[in-house]
């Protein structure tokens, strides 16, 4: 074996550490998804990780605030905490009692209102971060969480307003802008909602949901050409996005592109066969050919990849009730109904449409 030379000049320590930095940086690490920590039936450990830390510096501020009781900042962290941890009434307790000694912390006011939009009390949410507004009208994160639980309240016109808010005071803020055009499309104001993409779109422009949003509001507009060249940018971005492929059906669906959308559908279900949203646009198009037995066989399909598919079942309906089978027809649509009471309780007509501007928007297309 052939000595190792070691220069007089080179301490044999250092020597020593660099050789084993060397031996470890030939390791690759492979950084696991968490759905993939569930089926192995363990724990992720990055998670395990971030919860000891939590429960670390809890057991420190405890310790702290026994020897400084009356430190509202710090209490305000450790509710902070306690909402990391999923322990929400615990932080909403300590932070009313924050509140109690200083009705002028908009802090505190901002983590108690998040605190009650993460454990569902909305209500309660807008109101103490409407209450940090006013005590700090520049505080990006107040304004984003108010907005969020706007969107929740379906309230759109409100998010509308914080999310400008937030990018009025960070215009580098890629998520507000994101959410800002959400509560546009909401409101069918496609206009701004594009607008507003493509100035996101400037800051990240290989966000392959971005593309796929301005896609889809050009599509509300009509502006098909434009739709088909976002839809195309989605798929060079992710080739293997079957969402994408349905979106670009879509597309070539309402330019009358029929083999061109059928194809779209097709390779979607082929690089997800389990997602049911393609074979119901696939039926929807063997509808519009007038291959109804082709049609029946792709809303099948996607009922009972999906029995929640509302339009598949409305589609199914029709497509029945082409061929004469009543009996069938009036099931599917029975089923139908069922669902969209279900997503509708307040009496409103439900949103059951698959991806936005699809072809399996009403239905229409699997009858004559």
């Amino acid at each position: 074996m052939a000595d190792i030379d070691i220069n007089e000049d080179h301490n044999p320590q250092e020597y020593r550490e660099e050789q084993e930095s060397k031996k470890k940086s030939d390791l690759i690490t492979m950084k696991i998804h968490p759905e993939i920590w569930d089926e192995l039936g363990v724990r992720d450990p990055a998670q395990i990780k971030l919860e000891t830390a939590i429960m670390k510096k809890t057991r420190q501020l405890k310790k702290e605030l026994r020897t400084d009781p009356d430190n509202l900042e710090k209490q305000v962290e450790l509710a902070t905490l306690y909402i990391d941890g999923g322990h929400y009434e615990e932080a909403i307790k300590m932070l009313r009692g924050v509140i109690n000694k200083d009705l002028k912390n908009p802090r505190a006011y901002k983590v108690l209102g998040t605190a009650y939009a993460l454990s569902n009390h909305e209500d309660e949410a807008v109101r103490e971060l409407n209450r940090a507004t006013e005590l700090d009208p520049d505080d990006v994160e107040t304004h984003f969480n108010l907005g969020g639980v706007y969107m929740l309240q379906d309230s759109f016109g409100l998010a509308e307003m914080e999310f400008q808010k937030v990018v009025d005071l960070d215009p580098t803020d890629t998520t507000a802008y994101a959410n800002l055009a959400a509560a546009y499309s909401m409101q069918k104001s496609h206009l701004e909602e594009i607008r507003t993409l493509k100035k996101v779109l400037m800051f990240d422009p290989e966000n392959k949901e971005l593309r796929s949003s301005l896609s889809n509001a050009y599509f509300h507009l009509g502006e098909f050409d434009e739709s088909l060249t976002s839809a195309l940018c989605v798929i060079e971005l992710d080739e293997r996005d079957p969402q994408a492929y349905c979106n670009l059906g879509s597309v070539y669906s309402a330019q009358n592109m029929l083999e061109e959308a059928i194809q779209a559908f097709k390779k979607a279900i082929e690089i997800d066969p389990e997602y049911s949203l393609p074979h119901t646009n696939l039926g929807s198009l063997y509808g519009t050919a007038g291959r109804v037995e082709s049609a029946i066989k792709e809303f099948k399909k996607a009922t009972s990849l999906n029995p929640g598919d509302a339009p598949a079942w409305l589609n199914l309906y029709h497509a029945y009730k082409e061929i004469g089978r009543q009996e069938d027809a009036t099931k599917a649509y029975q089923k139908y109904e069922m669902l969209t009471k279900e997503a509708a309780p307040s009496g409103g007509k439900a949103d059951v449409s698959g991806i936005p501007g699809g072809v399996s928007t009403t239905g229409d297309t699997a009858s004559a």
